[in-house]
């Protein structure tokens, strides 16, 4: 191709890939060829803004390392995850870099490696598809899911720290890549994954990314050594737990609907009330959801009937086109547009929905809530909630899962 024909061929590539989030096996030779001859087109084969070529000239070299190590036909969609870091100004964040550099040549134990090369195959090495995962993970936090596993807790933990804390995220993966093990804190307490049993997952997950097929095992154990540790205690557990699993940001606030004991509905108005007062911008002083913040919910079939208790990652609140307020949230099931009954439909697009979120109308969202965490020392005022309200969203928990707890 002569220099304008390739130029038309680094903007269609990149077109496509933004439009559709999809990213052709072509997509990577493109880069590579460019890679050397025409440097100046990487930016606009990954269609980056402004903001994404800001990053890509103060990391030019760095960018240039991951597509070097890491595109390939095989890992096509890191391609979209680069471009998406990029314009996500993730590398501002200076420890960010560094660990990329670390990950890029990061030895991989045996165990890392078997486990990667067993799922994505051998045209690359296990360091390769790795490279490849946290490229994605970091492009896409609200894109991770947990495949056909119980590991919900542990896959909202990889997504907030895409999200908010890559940094740490990094230093996870290479402890779990490189030494077979994680090391995080619980109440003063040191817990090590190595030597712990299974957690919820019997067995390694094997229908998730590459980070996830590292990483999760290892969380899944410790979240549920905490979860031990904790002993007997007069309220749920998650309480505890949250804080210190996924970072300071969690609110060290907490409510829970039922009684952890009896299962029974303990008062649920008040539940209602402080969530309102807590979450709700015309209750709460207009105060958005700054860090993301893990949440329980009690999922429905279509015909409301209690499947189980599974953890989200409540977003943002705000109003949308139609002026309803939705809560805007991270489902880590692969499946986020779910028909919860009572016409309770999680919508993924038409409401002001970003890539990867699911939202419900607040009310909606709150009929199904089980645990949250909060602020205390940022709540409003409970008691401005209309009670018409309050009726409403009990109304609708009581004829769902309340009553078959």
């Amino acid at each position: 191709m002569d220099d304008a024909s390739l130029a038309e061929e680094a903007f269609a590539f990149a077109e496509a890939m933004h439009k559709t989030g999809l990213v052709s096996p072509y997509h990577p030779l493109l880069l590579r060829h460019l890679r050397g001859h025409r440097d100046d087109l990487i930016p606009d084969a990954l269609g980056l803004s402004m903001t994404g070529n800001d990053v890509m000239q103060c990391y030019t070299q760095l960018v240039y390392a991951l597509i070097d190590e890491a595109a390939y036909p095989e890992t096509s969609q890191a391609v979209y995850g680069l471009a998406l870091l990029l314009e996500r100004g993730t590398l501002f964040t200076p420890p960010v870099a560094s660990a990329l550099w670390r990950q890029i040549t990061l030895v991989l134990c045996d165990d890392a490696s078997q486990k990667l090369t067993r799922v994505f195959g051998d045209a690359h090495s296990p360091r390769v598809f790795l490279l490849a995962g946290v490229m994605s993970l970091l492009g896409q936090p609200l894109g991770v899911g947990q495949g056909n596993n119980p590991t919900c807790q542990s896959v909202i933990g990889l997504s907030m720290w895409a999200y908010n804390d890559p940094d740490y995220l990094l230093q996870l993966i290479a402890w779990a890549a490189r030494d077979d093990e994680i090391i995080m804190r619980f109440e003063g307490q040191r817990v090590s994954s190595k030597g712990l049993e299974p957690g919820l997952a019997k067995e390694p997950p094997m229908d998730v990314d590459p980070v996830s097929l590292i990483l999760v095992a290892h969380l899944d154990r410790v979240y549920i050594e905490m979860g031990r540790l904790c002993g007997e205690r007069d309220d749920d557990l998650h309480r505890w737990i949250n804080p210190e699993m996924y970072g300071w940001w969690v609110g060290h606030g907490f409510r829970v609907v039922a009684d952890s004991q009896t299962g029974d509905l303990v008062d649920h108005e008040g539940f209602i009330r402080h969530f309102y007062a807590c979450y709700h911008p015309f209750y709460n002083g207009n105060l958005e959801v700054i860090h993301p913040q893990p949440a329980g919910i009690a999922v429905t079939d279509s015909a409301a009937r209690f499947v189980g208790r599974h953890a989200i990652t409540i977003l943002r609140v705000a109003l949308d086109s139609d002026n309803q307020m939705r809560v805007y949230f991270f489902n880590p099931n692969n499946d986020s547009g779910q028909d919860w009954g009572q016409n309770i439909h999680c919508a993924t697009q038409g409401h002001g929905e970003r890539h990867g979120e699911a939202s419900l109308p607040i009310d909606q969202f709150v009929s199904r809530l089980y645990v949250f965490h909060y602020d205390p020392l940022e709540l409003g005022d409970p008691t401005a909630v209309s009670a018409q309200e309050v009726a409403h969203i009990a109304e609708l928990a009581i004829g769902s899962w309340a009553n078959q707890e």
